[in-house]
């Protein structure tokens, strides 16, 4: 055997060990990733959390604040892109803005002919832009991120943020004050297209994520998601939208709307203690259904 004959074997001798090792050293990672998974119960993959009520069955009249326009299906390709098919788009009325003949006929009416009378100009209201929107908007079994914010949404739509601020609000259908906290984000939307002039629009959003609630989709609502001690997931954004001109004049008005809203928003959301009840006992959770009056 020549001197390079002998050098190319060994060449190829040491790549084939070279090969062996490191086949064996992922063979080896491998084994120990899957015991450490198991052991320290990691999950990489959420299990879907399913609603105890659909988003629909949140009453049509809040206290004081009133459905005013029909649950309608978005078109399918905005529902695509909305990544759901569990939302609500709904616009609430205060008809303590109403006189008193006009707040009977409003409530007593179904929600098309209150869509009419809204549309028609048919009730008066002191402030005509004293009105809410708010779409609510749910997702489960992903890690990933929030599809949908106000700052890329708006912006995309033509307009610019000019102001933005987390403020924390009591709205929550709690005992303890503290409990009822909630940090919100509010910004400011004003309109870049020149031929539309529309007025501002302020938003506000906040979302509950397993059990607790978050203002910031990042290093809120998918750090959360992330949670590799978590089986579950899910996730639902609440999100509301006026045009009363300024954050200041929206903010007292969007968290009045909460104080009625968030009992029912939270009685149609996942109980996240069942949902770790179940995980414990191995079970699938059992939505809990409760009943509200029309």
């Amino acid at each position: 055997m020549t001197h390079s004959t002998a050098n190319r074997v060994e060449s190829s001798v040491r790549r084939t060990v070279a090969f062996v090792v490191v086949v064996a050293i992922l063979v080896t990672a491998a084994i120990g990733l899957r015991i450490t998974v198991a052991n320290m119960k990691l999950t990489f993959r959420k299990l879907p959390v399913e609603l105890p009520a659909s988003l629909l069955e949140i009453r049509k009249d809040l206290g004081p604040w009133a459905q005013a326009n029909v649950d309608r299906a978005l078109p399918v390709d905005i529902e695509h892109e909305l990544g759901t098919k569990d939302y609500i788009m709904r616009d609430y009325i205060d008809t303590r803005l109403m006189n008193e003949s006009d707040r009977a006929r409003f409530l007593a009416a179904p929600l098309d002919e209150r869509e009419a009378m809204i549309r028609e100009g048919q009730i008066r209201l002191e402030n005509p832009a004293a009105r809410v929107h708010i779409a609510l908007t749910y997702y489960t079994g992903s890690a990933d991120t929030v599809p949908h914010v106000s700052e890329r949404c708006f912006v995309a739509d033509g307009f610019k943020p000019t102001e933005f601020e987390v403020l924390d609000w009591a709205i929550l259908p709690r005992q303890s004050e503290s409990d009822r906290v909630v940090k919100v984000r509010l910004l400011n939307f004003e309109d870049q297209v020149g031929s539309r002039q529309f007025r501002p629009r302020q938003v506000c959003y906040f979302f509950q994520v397993n059990g607790q609630y978050e203002h910031d989709p990042i290093f809120g609502v998918r750090k959360r998601l992330q949670n590799l001690f978590e089986r579950h997931a899910y996730f639902a954004k609440v999100e509301m939208v006026t045009d009363l001109g300024t954050t200041e004049a929206a903010a007292p008005v969007m968290k009045d709307f909460l104080t009625y809203a968030m009992p029912e928003i939270e009685r149609v959301l996942p109980d996240w203690s069942q949902v770790k009840k179940s995980e414990n006992q191995n079970v699938k959770p059992e939505p809990v259904r409760t009943t509200s009056s029309k």
